[in-house]
């Protein structure tokens, strides 16, 4: 599959993408009146962005661990349409009738048998399989999170359940996550970041947070912090390298940080497996995501 050539051709399209993704919902409606039922507007449009998004970064990728993960969820939220493998090679005569068209127009210098040929590859050995496997199994919450996990690069993510909103007089609102086993974390985000989440108490988010950003102290130290989020648990791995080093401590509820520090505060603080040890990290590093749902 000739993935510098699909990003290419969709590359030359930059500023004709969204005049394609309303060609391509408005031909498959057009040859398939009963998927329309399936997206009812005003919001089919934006999902159809989604679509669209996904599938042209993934065929340009040649990168299992990303594709993967991406396209089996996608499938997964398509579930509930009953599609089929027939549907979704429905979707790609569609997608490939008018993208012939609109690169024969826009960008014939780079549209040719082998690019023709590359997006069929993408669509039957990567889009169309992967799809169907998210559309034919069922997943369980920890194999969802997996793929999340999958999809980027960032370790440290927690599913919690949003418990309070607070509005701050100034820029960022304070939100306070419940994790499981009763563990509390908070995060500062700013007042349009929760409107755009569309957060609300007992809402379901995921605390992403860098393991650069946290920092690592004895548990026995007698410290106080201003950090807002503290954690305390065993240490039940280290990796040393060359400049950084890797600690992963486990929480009695279960749940897990995993913080890089430099090679030499690991051996100053002289942190073993099997210490108690506490991470450390600010509420304005907390990142929180939320699924994005296709409907």
């Amino acid at each position: 599959m000739n993935t510098e050539m699909i990003g290419q051709s969709w590359d030359k399209l930059l500023d004709k993408q969204g005049a394609f993704v309303q060609t391509f919902q408005e031909r498959l409606f057009e040859q398939y009146p009963n998927y329309e039922s399936l997206f009812p507007k005003p919001i089919s449009s934006r999902t159809m962005e989604k679509m669209v998004k996904t599938i042209t970064l993934v065929a340009r990728v040649d990168d299992f661990e990303l594709g993967h993960p991406r396209l089996v969820r996608l499938g997964d939220k398509h579930r509930r349409f009953n599609l089929t493998r027939e549907d979704l090679f429905n979707f790609k005569r569609v997608f490939l009738e008018v993208l012939d068209e609109y690169c024969h127009e826009h960008c014939p210098e780079t549209w040719g048998d082998e690019c023709v040929q590359a997006w069929n590859e993408a669509f039957d050995e990567h889009i169309i399989p992967y799809m169907t496997q998210g559309l034919e199994q069922k997943m369980t919450r920890p194999e969802k999170m997996r793929i999340i996990n999958m999809q980027t690069s960032v370790v440290n993510q927690l599913l919690g359940t949003v418990i309070s909103i607070k509005e701050g007089g100034g820029l960022y609102d304070e939100v306070e996550l419940e994790l499981k086993g009763g563990d509390r974390l908070v995060a500062f985000i700013t007042h349009k970041g929760v409107s755009d989440l569309g957060l609300t108490k007992y809402s379901q988010a995921y605390a992403i947070i860098r393991a650069a950003e946290i920092m690592l102290m004895h548990a026995d130290t007698g410290l106080k912090i201003s950090a807002r989020n503290c954690f305390c648990g065993r240490v039940t791995k280290t990796e040393s390298g060359k400049v950084n080093a890797k600690v992963t401590l486990q929480l009695k509820s279960g749940n897990e940080f995993q913080a890089v520090v430099l090679q030499q505060m690991l051996t100053e603080l002289d942190i073993k497996i099997g210490e108690r040890v506490c991470c450390i990290f600010k509420a304005i590093d907390v990142i929180l995501a939320i699924e994005t749902k296709f409907d």
